[in-house]
């Protein structure tokens, strides 16, 4: 039997049609989270950009398009359900799937916060690699298909 990551990794790069890969926002305010993010998401054939906090994940989304974002839950200054809030009010992110990740707010009143301001999972840390893996692979997958879809409509118009 195949690893997981084998099974899910997309066989050709995802991207928007011409040979370009997906962007994937990780989003937290300590470095180590980060990394170990990038470790995990690397076999995916994805740009990872990295923010540090809420702002700066703001303003990458005033530059570029991203499959799926991964927002941690609690930081200084403006935490992951405000960032959240911001981005679904945003043409250009309301659809951006949010997926938050947490080791401390995992009150039920949280967790449905989360959901509230629009995210599509809430995952606790320590969250298993292959799972976060999968999950992120999937709305990868989803963002190169409607990319792919919206590209053939407009050649087809």
């Amino acid at each position: 039997m195949k690893p997981i990551e084998d099974k899910l990794t997309p066989h050709t790069p995802p991207g928007d049609g011409d040979g370009s890969r997906s962007n994937i926002l990780i989003v937290d305010d300590e470095p180590a989270n980060l990394l170990a993010l990038e470790a995990i998401l690397e076999p995916l054939n994805v740009k990872l950009v990295r923010a540090t906090s809420g702002k700066e994940a703001l303003r990458h989304t005033l530059k570029e398009d991203f499959a799926v974002v991964l927002l941690d839950v609690q930081m200084p200054e403006i935490d992951g359900f405000r960032d959240a809030e911001l981005l679904r009010k945003r043409a250009r992110t309301r659809d951006v799937p949010i997926i938050f990740l947490t080791a401390i707010s995992k009150d039920r009143k949280f967790v449905s916060r989360g959901y509230d301001v629009g995210a599509v999972d809430y995952l606790f840390k320590p969250y298993e690699p292959d799972v976060l893996r999968a999950k992120v692979a999937v709305f990868v997958e989803l963002a190169r298909r409607t990319t792919s879809s919206a590209l053939s409509t407009r050649r087809c118009a």
